[in-house]
């Protein structure tokens, strides 16, 4: 999976739209660990962390100025995306 289809889907997950094979849908203002976001978004075998596979997607994003990370190393959207 290409670096830009993980964004659009941890994007959506985020925002609570629909993605597909994905049964969760969250608050969109709450902080999320990518250790959740990757295991509920991004696919990857049981070998990999859903964390490992989501930083980096989500460090992409704050970088965009799309999403925050909190000192905990949580994820949310941006204030401005909400």
């Amino acid at each position: 999976m290409k670096m830009q289809e993980k964004k659009d889907r941890v994007l959506a997950f985020l925002r609570g739209e629909t993605v597909e094979g994905v049964e969760r849908k969250l608050e969109v203002s709450d902080w999320y660990s990518p250790t959740y976001i990757g295991d509920a978004v991004i696919p990857h075998s049981d070998l990999t962390s859903g964390s490992s596979v989501a930083s980096p997607v989500c460090k992409a994003l704050v970088d965009e100025g799309v999403m925050e990370m909190n000192h905990r190393g949580q994820y949310r959207l941006a204030k401005k995306e909400v």
